[in-house]
């Protein structure tokens, strides 16, 4: 009983992870409420199945429509009825629900939450049904079918991925005196980009502008940070087994160091900054790196004239953190309801060009990455050409806790001690590789 009691706090942590990639959840009023779209009375000749989306505001939205059309249109006689729900409460609802024996048909589920919820035993193993509703391993992203299986087995069909990329300010391009057809690709094209787009714009002495914008917490900048270790040879966060920290390494300080001093020595980022997209839409900073669910926000700013690159490469290769939202099935043995939600996971998915208009997040389907409708979408292919180097976290049971956002977590506390300038990066380091052991130990 104590392990079970276990189990549910540490779900109870999920959002301080899962929340990652979104825009701010729904309101309490409104996180646990079922789509208004749905509400009405399935026809009762139909397979009726529950559908959680955790997917945050607006892009749930999104969700929401797709699902009304396929009530609409579906030839499988399935009604879906949708429930909306933040991540916090999806991830911690699941298990309460799943051991009273009342789950759902199918969640949405992030590929950073995979693995403890299969370790938990609440997701059905879906490798055989996969090929029997036409998802072949041929047709998706490399690293987002790969990251569907945990220990050779597929709990979940991939549906997306959400890498960073590099996002820049085209009119301050100009205004630099940079071409904005040829953003920075290497760290020497970086740095002299971010210098030149930092200025006193309004001449009292003062710098009121700046190349780069870079929070000092939360999970962006140790994504970044990570992106940075990955992109040297050999790079790792944790040991071959996942079973030890291995950024304590000259390329994790290194890449630490390089960050510490966009801030203090290069002074192209603004010290103790809170919110890069605020300033990015007020042209306070002239480059960000963000997922694509930054596109919302941009593109409701009037004026403001942006463009997307692959993030550079400041180091040795290519590679970029990345997420996916894909969808699992509660292992409820319930054959028919387990055919409904395939047949809607397939409609999902062969409709995925649609999210990634409407949503921005990156279709994983090479048939989809391929058609002319996506290539059209200019602000997408720097994130697609992102996709081959993109890296999820380890997969580890206690991933939330490894990973969590909230300001007592491993890497936000590296990030905060090294953007925040309160100890060198060397005692950042070797403080966080014990923390980081220790859960992994536990």
């Amino acid at each position: 009983m104590l392990k079970k009691y276990q189990i549910l706090a540490l779900l109870l942590a999920l959002s301080l992870v899962f929340v990652s990639c979104s825009k701010t959840p729904k309101t309490a009023e409104t996180a646990n409420t079922t789509s208004a779209e749905t509400e009405v009375e399935a026809p009762a000749e139909k397979t009726t199945i529950v559908f959680w989306n955790g997917v945050g505001a607006p892009e749930n939205v999104v969700l929401t429509e797709l699902v009304k059309e396929y009530n609409e249109t579906n030839q499988d006689n399935v009604y879906v009825e949708e429930v909306i729900l933040d991540w916090s409460t999806l991830y911690s609802k699941i298990l309460l629900d799943f051991e009273t024996g009342t789950p759902p048909d199918i969640m949405t589920i992030q590929q950073s939450g995979l693995y403890q919820n299969v370790d938990l035993g609440i997701l059905a193993d879906i490798t055989d049904l996969m090929p029997e509703y036409g998802f072949e391993k041929e047709d998706f992203v490399e690293s987002a079918w790969n990251g569907s299986f945990i220990d050779g087995k597929q709990y979940a069909v991939p549906f997306d991925l959400h890498p960073l990329a590099l996002y820049y300010n085209t009119g301050l391009f100009e205004e630099a005196g940079l071409d904005p057809a040829n953003p920075p690709a290497t760290m020497k094209e970086f740095l002299s980009a971010a210098q030149k787009l930092t200025k006193d714009t309004n001449g009292d002495g003062t710098t009121d502008q700046y190349g780069m914008g870079l929070a000092y917490s939360g999970g962006l900048p140790f994504r970044l940070w990570m992106s940075l270790l990955w992109q040297h040879d050999g790079g790792n966060v944790l040991n071959e087994d996942n079973t030890a920290a291995a950024f304590n390494t000259e390329a994790g300080l290194e890449s630490l160091e390089f960050l510490h001093d966009l801030v203090y020595t290069y002074k192209v980022i603004p010290e103790q900054e809170q919110s890069p997209d605020e300033d990015f839409m007020k042209g306070i900073v002239g480059m960000v790196i963000s997922g694509p669910w930054s596109q919302f926000d941009f593109n409701s700013v009037d004026g403001l004239e942006y463009a997307t690159a692959p993030l550079p490469v400041f180091y040795d290769q290519e590679a970029a953190w990345a997420d996916s939202h894909m969808l699992a099935l509660p292992d409820t043995k319930d054959e028919t309801r387990m055919a409904a939600a395939m047949s809607f996971a397939r409609f999902l998915s062969d409709n995925s060009l649609t999210w990634t208009q409407k949503a921005g997040h990156l279709p994983v389907k090479q048939s989809v990455l391929e058609s002319a409708d996506f290539k059209a979408l200019d602000k997408a292919q720097a994130f697609a050409e992102t996709l081959p180097n993109a890296h999820y976290y380890p997969s580890i049971k206690n991933e939330s806790l490894v990973f969590g956002r909230d300001s007592n977590s491993p890497f936000v506390v590296l990030m905060e001690s090294t953007l925040l300038n309160t100890k060198t990066r060397q005692e950042a380091l070797n403080e966080v590789e014990i923390m980081v052991n220790e859960l992994l130990s536990q």
